[in-house]
């Protein structure tokens, strides 16, 4: 029996575990290989062993195009073989050509000998074939972990602060306080897509956040945002820009089982084939509490950001932000300014037969926040002003296909010219991240 002829021929089967052959073995060698078997096949076309072994050969080095041709070949000399017709779908996913792929794998589905196991393969690779060429697409990623920081309330690192512009004693329960908690973030986003030329889709995107302090109740948090609008892909051909999304925006904040305040708005982004993005929002806030009326008003952010390739195994991202805060309390309005870069590595896993690599991630930011008056509740005289540094590194370690396990640790340092605000904070976390 021919070697290609196997149980089981799934898209990991057929293909990762020909590109983990490949992370192993020499590039030279296997070039050489593979053109070796180039000249063994077309000396002797009608042997299928020395086909499949060509087609094999050229999955590794990334001739996607020349297996396939292989393997119709094979189907020419001998149309029975069911297996070859899945490897064959399974390559045309490959390569997007989603209704070739549909029609090999039918065929392997409807096929009287195939055994049961296969056949339910082959359907559930039609089921992707289905979801990626819907009209509709629903995606979601869900992040759920534990932290620790050593500053959760970002109170201050003494008790001297200053009331009235006085030097006042603050208790220490207001201090610096570490504490620990739980949270779950998600990000689902819906797409319609009209199937036009220019590419034209309505996105819908909700993101929720909850977490719940083991002893900083008062920082237990809630936190809806829906957007929603109409994005519009242009041909790469366009110089400027390749992609425009308007969107409208309305979010929610609970703090404490408290409802705290509502944002409606909404924004545009644009993007470019370059990888720049540009992204403006305004939002209208509403607060609750008639207490916090002083604080209602326009918000208005603008950020520009780029992404970049440093080399095969490492890329870059830099973003720039702008972000204007008006309140009716000119004490509680600022405006500040905001860089952040991150930077990614991508390297093989310590984990024998591992399926994914995994990443590495530093990242580092610096803002500037200026207010607008002095607060006379805290020194009538002295208007506020904060420096902020970030750095953060993580660990992104996949567990398969969709599932990974994100490690962080990062610290924050905030210098302000009133002691009531200056603080520091050094955190980890440990979180589990599911893509479906």
């Amino acid at each position: 029996m021919l070697s290609y002829i196997t149980t089981r021929s799934t898209l990991l089967v057929v293909l990762l575990s020909s590109f983990a052959c490949t992370a192993i073995a020499d590039e030279d060698t296997v070039q050489q290989s593979y053109d070796a078997a180039f000249i063994e096949m077309y000396k002797d076309v009608g042997n299928l062993d020395k086909t499949f072994n060509f087609a094999e050969l050229a999955v590794q080095v990334g001739d996607l195009e020349g297996a396939i041709a292989a393997l119709e070949r094979m189907l020419i000399i001998d149309p029975n073989l069911p297996t070859v017709r899945m490897q064959l779908g399974v390559l045309y996913m490959q390569l997007e050509s989603y209704a070739m792929a549909y029609a090999y794998l039918a065929e392997v589905r409807d096929h009287d000998q195939v055994p049961a196991d296969v056949k339910q393969e082959a359907e559930n690779l039609i089921g992707q074939i289905d979801a990626v060429t819907s009209a509709h697409k629903l995606t979601a990623t869900v992040l759920a972990g534990a932290r620790y920081q050593t500053n959760a309330n970002s109170g201050p690192l003494t008790n001297q602060i200053l009331l009235f512009g006085e030097e006042s004693i603050l208790a220490d329960q207001y201090t610096e306080q570490s504490d620990s908690d739980f949270s779950v973030t998600g990000q689902f986003q819906y797409v319609y897509d009209f199937e036009a030329e220019p590419v034209v889709t309505f996105d819908a995107g909700l993101s929720v956040y909850a977490n719940r302090q083991d002893d900083q109740n008062q920082l237990d948090t809630r936190l809806i945002e829906l957007t929603a609008g109409p994005r519009f892909e242009f041909s790469p051909s366009v110089r400027n820009f390749q992609e425009i999304k308007p969107y409208l925006l309305v979010s929610d904040l609970v703090m404490d089982d408290n409802d705290m305040f509502r944002d409606l708005g909404g924004g545009f982004s644009v993007s470019s084939r370059q990888a720049w993005n540009l992204d403006a929002r305004y939002v209208e806030r509403d607060y609750d509490d008639s207490s916090q009326a002083g604080l209602e008003g326009p918000r208005t952010r603008l950020t520009f950001g780029n992404t970049f390739a440093v080399s095969d195994q490492i890329s870059g991202s830099l973003a720039v932000t702008a972000f204007d805060e008006n309140t009716e309390d000119n004490w509680a309005a600022y405006r500040e300014y905001s860089i952040s870069t991150t930077l990614q590595r991508i390297f093989e896993s310590p984990i024998p037969d591992a399926i994914q690599p995994w990443t590495g991630s530093l990242t580092l930011g610096f803002s500037d926040k200026g207010y607008q008056a002095a607060n006379p509740s805290i020194d009538p005289d002295k208007v506020r002003k904060d420096n902020t540094f970030r750095a953060s590194i993580s660990l992104t370690i996949p567990f398969w296909l969709n599932t990974a396990l994100i490690t962080t640790v990062g610290y924050t340092e905030v210098d302000s010219n009133l002691p009531n605000y200056a603080n520091e904070n050094w955190f980890t976390s440990v979180s589990t991240m599911i893509q479906f």
